[in-house]
């Protein structure tokens, strides 16, 4: 089988994987916004925003070093995956312990501390969970990966109604991440077992190598989430729960969202790297397909959501969410979710693009040329928040996430343009512009219609509309069928 039809037959899998766990994650949100309340679902978001935090310390960019280093040629993947999982577990111990007794010494976190204190227990199991995807991406087996994260949040799930049901608190609720996590975790080693035996490693000189080109990975990473969570954290200090709470469904929308590029830049990126350390000249073409596929999958995503935002959020959150606000109407727009959500999923648009350039920079292994630039977004952010949350609360943090993945996109293309000459063609984003027009005026036009209907129709005006204008190339669905080499 061709890298294409891997790559298609691997995004694939994910997309159905994810279709699936975003469903069970709606379900979840739907059952604990009713359940909790505005004020209540903003304690939850809280936890998991701090936690974040610190989970992406633990990772210290693990993954994609793992991921690369296992995919070049005559890779000694037995030494790579031992060491780096048995660094990983003793850095992910102490640090989600750093985070509890943190979480401990806050005031306004008080009321959540033990909630806290569950969620890192789980983001451990999370956190080691991840060398074995690395495993399976670059087996291009992710199904597997698949298949223990949807059995992982089924019984997640599971915990979650039945906590709902017999009436528990938010810190039983809480619990069944941890469980769920755990399963995911030890799901994946059996899993696994066939490309790897684990046993504990201490080569130390390679741990060495390991802390070193982890490192600016990392301070990217940690930079990264402080900019995409810290809104969260200064509304839960400035602002109330109930703002936390109403900025959560949206930003929730979001954080599924920017999964789709992430999923697919996991699958191709094994791909840049072969093609980069085996000097094959088709990585250009790689790289426009790449472009091509990320930029007609934008499209829609963001304008379905502007156009049907009330009705997402009444869906996952319920109609309190739809009318509740803290703040007067901003532009002569009431400040609910549904407006949030609306100038957020322009964030998640941009992030599509971004993840193609800040990918390829990492591939290169200029990733510490990211850090500087990162830095900045950081101040910028954190200055801006501070500056529009007083303000203008919940929808002045939305405001700056787009500006800041705007700066974030344009800093990753500047660095991988000074690092490799790769050529892109711009042509066919006219005709994915048309074909966004196209879609739009459908959605107003049949807005009417119940919206598991309004969704697919849509989705085929739009392909439709760039299959018949040339948007799409001829041999496109013959990749994706797995019919044609590349």
């Amino acid at each position: 089988m061709s890298y294409t039809r891997k790559v298609a037959y691997n995004t694939t899998v994910q997309i159905i994987g994810k279709v699936m766990t975003t469903a069970i994650s709606l379900v979840l949100i739907a059952a604990l916004t009713r359940y909790l309340g505005v004020s209540g679902y903003g304690s939850y978001t809280t936890i998991f925003a701090f936690t974040q935090f610190f989970a992406v310390l633990a990772d210290f960019g693990f993954f994609w070093f793992l991921l690369r280093e296992i995919s070049k040629p005559e890779a000694e993947t037995s030494k790579i995956v031992n060491n780096v999982l048995t660094f990983r577990t003793i850095l992910a111990a102490t640090i989600f312990l750093v985070a509890f007794l943190v979480g401990l010494f806050i005031p306004q976190y008080h009321d959540i501390r033990y909630g806290i204190g569950i969620i890192t227990a789980a983001s451990f199991w999370q956190t080691l969970n991840g060398t074995y995807v690395g495993i399976f991406q670059n087996k291009l087996r992710m199904d597997k990966a698949s298949l223990t994260e949807v059995l992982g949040r089924v019984v997640i799930a599971a915990f979650v109604l039945y906590q709902i049901k017999i009436g528990a608190t938010l810190n039983s609720i809480l619990w069944s991440y941890f469980f769920g996590n755990m399963i995911n975790f030890f799901l994946s080693a059996f899993l696994g077992r066939i490309y790897i035996h684990f046993r504990p490693a201490f080569d130390l000189k390679f741990w060495k190598v390991i802390f070193l080109e982890c490192l600016p990975i990392s301070i990217v990473s940690v930079l990264g989430i402080i900019y995409f969570k810290v809104d969260t954290v200064i509304l839960s200090l400035m602002k109330t729960s109930t703002d936390v709470g109403i900025y959560g469904p949206p930003y929730k929308v979001l954080e599924i969202l920017i999964l789709l590029p992430g999923i697919f830049m996991g699958n191709v990126f094994p791909i840049f790297v072969n093609y980069l350390y085996s000097k094959d000249n088709r990585l250009n073409e790689a790289f426009q397909k790449a472009f091509d596929f990320l930029t007609i999958s934008a499209v829609p995503v963001v304008i379905g959501v502007i156009f049907i935002a009330p009705r997402i959020i009444n869906i996952i959150a319920g109609p309190e969410f739809i009318s509740a606000h803290t703040i007067p109407p901003v532009w002569g727009i009431p400040a609910t979710s549904s407006f949030a959500l609306q100038i957020l999923i322009i964030a998640v648009g941009l992030s599509f693009i971004s993840h193609l350039f800040g990918f390829m920079v990492i591939a290169l292994g200029k990733q510490t040329k990211l850090i500087w630039p990162n830095l900045a977004m950081v101040f910028f952010n954190v200055g801006l928040n501070l500056i529009l949350i007083p303000k203008i609360s919940y929808i002045g943090a939305a405001i700056v996430t787009v500006l800041t993945e705007a700066c974030i996109l344009l800093a990753d293309w500047w660095i991988m343009r000074r690092n490799i000459d790769l050529k892109l063609n711009l042509r066919g984003l006219i005709k994915i512009a048309f074909a966004g027009i196209i879609l739009g005026l459908s959605l107003n036009y049949f807005y009417f219609l119940n919206l598991w209907i309004l969704i697919p129709l849509s989705g085929f005006v739009y392909f439709a509309t760039l299959w018949i204008i040339r948007g799409i190339p001829r041999n496109m669905f013959n990749i994706l069928l797995w019919r044609q080499k590349v």
